[in-house]
């Protein structure tokens, strides 16, 4: 799925989750950036949890940016 970034731009992911794991992984639409977050734990409901994920994936992907 194509995701925006509050930064500009957006960037490619696919979602996977089983019980009690979650993975995110983001790759810049030009590819030279990547980045997985794994957590764990029964939060299917929670969604700050999945806003916390979804803020590292743009602030990682946004700090290329910034340089």
């Amino acid at each position: 799925m194509r995701i925006p970034l509050p930064c500009g731009g957006a960037y490619y992911s696919h979602a996977g989750d089983l019980t009690g794991y979650h993975t995110r992984d983001a790759s810049s639409a030009d590819g030279r950036r990547v980045v997985v977050v794994h957590t764990t734990g029964d939060d299917a409901a929670d969604l700050s949890t999945e806003q916390a994920r979804n803020t590292l994936i743009a602030q990682e992907l946004c700090a290329s940016n910034r340089k």
